[in-house]
This record gives structure tokens, C-alpha cells and sequence, in this order.
């Protein structure tokens, strides 16, 4: 059997979708989505599928295969993230090879003008994937990053939030809080591993996609300053895949100034009663080992427990 690799194009969502879903109910990653969930992903500022992205078909022209690369610049260095899926009839045929080399050549290229910062291409995978960790050690790829799927089920006997004295808390306003709230993001996370600032541009997109749910997402401010917040999504796809109605929790994000109150905690805990509230079972989350704000014993302090590891490969661009 062949493939035939090319760039995506817009009437390939549809078959996308099948794929990732495909995948998903062998894998169980919880990596589930829909045609509205895709596009956001695929036209989100800063990235234009019909260069960033490929498909694999087969001899009928079915799509086996799908990536796509994100070019991520920070302070101190550029990373390509290569996101793959391989239909699991297609696996150990050589096709998540052949999509990482054509984006391993993409990124030789566009490295020339990235000058001045080190280069890293990356990928990753569960860690449970065996014949993936083995095609990325082929490929000459090493593990960087460790980063914890974590699970809150079901959603009771939680805590009851408290929060530090002299802060206002309230949901999240779409349009109002999108700068500071920016700003509070990039300064949370700037001593973050690999962490690239995030854009106005791109926050304002995401808070306009669907499955963002600001009624899930508590915001503390104090006076006019956004000083942590906890930000949600909510995917009807995933939780139908899934089965079971399910919360991710994308950003929790406390100002240096503001930590070691225990603020980030009343912000996720007010969160998952609201959820629970809201008829969900379950929250999830990923986070980092190398996190220095130590964010795993908060988590598991709440209830959250690790169901499986992402592993980040990577290796430096020439």
C-alpha cells in the first residue's frame, strides 16, 4: 500500500475529525474533537494550515495521516511543535515518519530567518506509546519535557475556596478582561520551560472560540489589576467521546507577588464547584514536573490524580 502526502486544504476537516476521533477511541487520550473544535485550532493567529499543515491518504484518497507545526518564539529561543496522527491501521507503516521528516525540512528552512536564537523541534506523546518513543529515538529526537495528565473524578467533597483578603473574584468578561488578563498570563509563566509569551491577538481568539466557558473561569483582581485567574474549556465532541461530561482546565496563573496565599488554589477550587454545579463529573489538566511554582502537590492536594505522562521529544535545528 502507498500514501501520498500533501498540504491540507478546507474541504479536509470532515476527514480530519474522523481521523483524530479514530485514534482517539484506540488511544484514549482524550484527544477527541469536531470540525468547530479543528478549525480554531487550524486558524488561530500566528498559523496558516494550508502551509503548516499536511495529510497522509491512502490509495482511495482517505486521510490516514494529519500534522501540523506551530512555530513558538520566546525570549530565548524558537521551537517548531509538530502535532501527528496516524490512523491505527496506518501505525508502524512509516507514515508519522514521513509527516515528521517533511516538517523536520520545513524547519531547516524557515530556521534562516530565525536568526540570533537556538532552534528546537519538537513533538510528543504519551508515555505509555512505546512504538512512538521508539520512531522519535530513530529520529534522533530526546526526551525535554515531562508533563502530567491529571484527573479530578468525581467532583465532590471538594474544599471551600479562601481567598486572600481585599480581592474582588468574579467570572471571566470576554473583551474586558482579555489584556490584563494577557498580562497576567505572560508574567505568571515567564520563568516557565519553554513558556513563549502569548499575543493579544491570539487571546482574544481563543475566548471567542465555542468551547471556551467563562462561567467556569474565576478571575481575581485587585483594584483594577488582573492578579490570577483559572481559565476553562468545555468540548461537547470530547465529553461525547469520553463519556462522561468533563471540564479542562487550560491556564491557572497566579502574579509572582500574589503566590503563596493560596490564591491559586481558591481560584481552581471555585472553579470545580462551579462546574460541579454545572452537571459536570470531571476535571482535567496538564502540568509540568519542572513547573517552579511546585503546581502538581496543589493539584493533588485538591484531588487531581495523574492518569497518564505527555513526553516532549525534541533536538536542535541546524
Amino acid at each position: 500500500m502507498s500514501i501520498t502526502i500533501r498540504n491540507y486544504r478546507d474541504d479536509d476537516l470532515e476527514g480530519i475529525v474522523d481521523l483524530i476521533n479514530a485514534a482517539d477511541a484506540v488511544d484514549q487520550l482524550n484527544e477527541g474533537t469536531g470540525i468547530a473544535e479543528l478549525r480554531e485550532i487550524l486558524y488561530r493567529p500566528g498559523l496558516d494550515p494550508h502551509r503548516d499543515a499536511l495529510v497522509a491518504l491512502d490509495e482511495r484518497q482517505r486521510i490516514v495521516g494529519f500534522a501540523h507545526v506551530e512555530l513558538k518564539s520566546g525570549p530565548q529561543q524558537s521551537r517548531f511543535y509538530v502535532h501527528t496522527t496516524v490512523h491505527p491501521h496506518w501505525r508502524e507503516k512509516g507514515v508519522e515518519r514521513v509527516l515528521l521528516q517533511r516538517f523536520w525540512d520545513t524547519a531547516q528552512e524557515r530556521r534562516q530567518t530565525l536568526e540570533g536564537k537556538p532552534v528546537q523541534f519538537r513533538t510528543y506523546c504519551a508515555a505509555h506509546q512505546q512504538e512512538r518513543i521508539a520512531l522519535f529515538e530513530r529520529f534522533g529526537l530526546r526526551p525535554v519535557r515531562y508533563s502530567p495528565h491529571m484527573v479530578c473524578h468525581p467532583l465532590d467533597n471538594l474544599a471551600e475556596p479562601r481567598f486572600p483578603p481585599g480581592l474582588e473574584v468574579r467570572p471571566y468578561v470576554p473583551g474586558q478582561d482579555d489584556e490584563p488578563a494577557l498580562e497576567a498570563v505572560n508574567e505568571a509563566f515567564a520563568d516557565v520551560m519553554d513558556y513563549a509569551p502569548a499575543t493579544l491577538e491570539e487571546m482574544r481568539h481563543w475566548v471567542a472560540s465555542p468551547s471556551f466557558r467563562e462561567e467556569l473561569s474565576p478571575v481575581a483582581l485587585d483594584g483594577e489589576v488582573v492578579v490570577g485567574l483559572c481559565l476553562c474549556t468545555v468540548s461537547e465532541d470530547r465529553m461525547r467521546l469520553m463519556g462522561r461530561r468533563d471540564v479542562y482546565v487550560d491556564t491557572l496563573a497566579v502574579r509572582p507577588p500574589y503566590r503563596r496565599r493560596g490564591l491559586g488554589s481558591a481560584l481552581l477550587l471555585a472553579s470545580l464547584h462551579e462546574m460541579e454545579e454545572a452537571g459536570m463529573a470531571s476535571a482535567t489538566l496538564d502540568t509540568d514536573t519542572n513547573n517552579p511554582t511546585e503546581a502538581i502537590r496543589l493539584y493533588e492536594k485538591i484531588g487531581f490524580r495523574e492518569a497518564w505522562r505527555w513526553v516532549t521529544y525534541g533536538k536542535d535545528v541546524w
